[in-house]
């Protein structure tokens, strides 16, 4: 199946009457960094005209530490499930591995996903996104580099091996690291224009892999290669 078909339907509009939109992007010790600031460059650039509140969400009020040493402070509680996100978005790393396993955590992350309008995921976060299984029989990609373990999270999802970015429904996911970055300008193309999309991507001189299939690091490796 192509990963530019979706089954469920197209990415929803922004709903009619909304004002600010709110974004929880949930950070874990041993999330990536660049799976989680990427995309925030995406959302939180002025010039795409989006203005949407950018939260970050943790198991703790305390510093959280990315794999690359640098940390990020939440702003709300992952179990405050009173705190509605338009945009619910979940990060990779090796985090993860923990994190799929801690299964109090996993109820939060799946009802903030349950009442979010959109739901997006970068590289092995799609592994969080699975083992709630809200997207069983769903299309969702990850990073190809641990494609096999990941997708271990999700017997019952259609993985898509060979996607820079997959949409299905109300879910966005991408592939590994700097692909959230093509997936978050898919989405701003989506909900606002694709003019904005491209503007915002020349603005921080990116060159945006607009086209869901191609997947110039699948045949990279073994798991993925054509």
């Amino acid at each position: 199946m192509s990963p530019t078909e979706a089954p469920h339907g197209p990415l929803p509009k922004i709903p009619k009457g909304s004002s600010k939109l709110r974004l929880g992007a949930l950070v874990f010790d041993g999330s990536d960094l660049l799976d989680i600031m990427g995309p925030m460059r995406i959302f939180g650039e002025e010039a795409s005209t989006l203005d949407m509140e950018i939260c970050f969400v943790g198991t703790t009020l305390e510093p959280v530490r990315t794999s690359q040493q640098v940390t990020i402070t939440p702003k709300y509680l992952v179990s405050d499930t009173a705190q509605k996100f338009d945009l619910f978005f979940i990060p990779g790393g090796v985090g993860t591995r923990t994190y799929v396993k801690m299964d109090e955590l996993m109820g939060y992350v799946k009802t903030h996903i349950e009442q979010s309008t959109w739901t997006m995921t970068v590289c092995t976060g799609a592994g969080i996104l699975a083992k709630t299984g809200l997207v069983d029989g769903y299309n969702v990609t990850t990073n190809k580099q641990v494609f096999e373990d990941t997708t271990l999270n999700g017997p019952k999802v259609n993985w898509i091996k060979r996607a820079r970015w997959v949409q299905d429904g109300k879910f966005v996911t991408s592939s590994g690291v700097s692909a959230g970055i093509d997936a978050a300008l898919y989405i701003l193309s989506e909900l606002k224009s694709t003019e904005v999309a491209e503007y915002v991507a020349t603005h921080i001189e990116y060159t945006w892999h607009r086209v869901a299939s191609e997947d110039p690091f699948a045949d990279s490796y073994p798991y993925t290669r054509s």
